[in-house]
């Protein structure tokens, strides 16, 4: 009964195949006509105080190697943050569970961030930007090749590290990611890299920076946690591990970041790499099975042997310690024990 049962639990699971780190997607897109929406919140410690994010996301498959999303975000619940949309092209056949996968993704940045530096920009009359920076993942996708690792790299190269300040540094992002893709919840962490190079800015009588002279490196473990097997409960915190600035002008540290999102697929059609990664765990599963039933199977003829050699001790006994009753109420509670023994062992064949 539990074997019959178990396939139907794992079949259950609706997982996307674009998942990924909570800030790396997968080199798969989503697949034709499967849209998914997402509201988040992150709060964050920085040298200037408390900030807090709440914002929207939305991604829409267009083929299977095509995928448009895009969000919003809400700085403090009161102005709105950088609005991003993102291109992202997959590799033919990354529809299909595989090894390795690559993509290349087009990203632009609608800055709401005032800059009074550039320009003609003033503080009554801040300059607005829009920016477009490509980027870069690759994933390996290790249960392809080792049916009993179901661990997922990723690494993800772009131009963007931090978007609030790209009207201000020219950025390189380097992210390595590694997440263990089980069944139905996952667990990730991901290290990254941030480099900063000061753009020329006349107002500060700043000629910019030549180099990449300020760096920040973080940590962020993060948990994907299924509702109702298809909806995905996401949370992550980031930890500032090292930053490197310089005397003047320095870039501003943010110490820490908790970031939680709610991913809710509205239209979901079970794409074929998904469909597979579930079959490998059924098959997994069912190959644990056995292995336990024949354990039951084995404890349950040894016990059933003992309760045999206890019975004829009690015949052996009868004359010298035990009333004719008193041996009769034994023998009928070890029978009872010996038939519930035997039903199990039914129900487990």
């Amino acid at each position: 009964m539990f074997m019959l049962f178990a396939p139907r639990g794992f079949g259950q699971i609706r997982r996307g195949r674009n998942e990924g780190t909570f800030n790396i997607p997968a080199s798969n897109v989503m697949g034709n006509g499967n849209i998914i929406v997402a509201a988040a919140v992150a709060g964050g410690y920085a040298a200037s105080g408390i900030r807090i994010d709440p914002g929207a996301y939305l991604a829409v498959g267009i083929t299977d190697i095509m995928q448009l999303s895009g969000k919003t975000a809400f700085t403090n619940f009161r102005t709105l943050g950088v609005t991003e949309g993102h291109f992202q092209l997959t590799m033919p056949g990354n529809d299909h569970l595989r090894f390795f996968g690559v993509s290349v993704s087009g990203d632009l940045y609608l800055s709401t961030e005032m800059d009074t530096l550039s320009g003609s920009a003033i503080a009554g009359r801040p300059d607005y930007h829009a920016y477009v920076r490509p980027s870069a993942v690759i994933d390996l996708d290790w249960i392809a090749k080792f049916k009993k690792v179901p661990l997922k790299s990723y690494l993800l190269v772009g131009m963007v590290d931090n978007p609030d300040l790209l009207y201000r540094y020219s950025q390189l992002s380097l992210c390595l990611g590694t997440e263990l893709k089980l069944n139905r919840n996952s667990y990730s962490i991901d290290l990254g890299a941030g480099l900063y190079r000061e753009l020329r800015k006349e107002r500060l009588n700043s000629p910019g920076d030549r180099t990449y002279s300020q760096q920040r490196f973080w940590i962020e473990p993060a948990v994907r946690y299924r509702l109702f097997d298809r909806i995905s409960l996401l949370g992550a915190l980031r930890i500032l591990v090292l930053q490197r600035v310089k005397p003047d002008r320095p870039l501003e540290p943010t110490y820490l970041r908790l970031s939680t999102a709610l991913e809710i697929p509205l239209i979901f059609r079970e794409t074929n790499t998904e469909a597979i990664r579930t079959m490998v765990f059924i098959e997994q599963h069912k190959m644990k099975q056995p292995d336990a039933i024949d354990v039951s199977i084995k404890e349950g003829t040894e016990l059933n042997a003992k309760l045999n050699l206890d019975i004829q001790k009690l015949d052996l006994d009868f004359d010298d310690r035990d009333s004719e009753k008193e041996v009769l109420k034994r023998r009928e509670e070890i029978q009872q024990k010996m038939d519930e023994i035997e039903q199990l062992l039914e129900d487990l064949e």
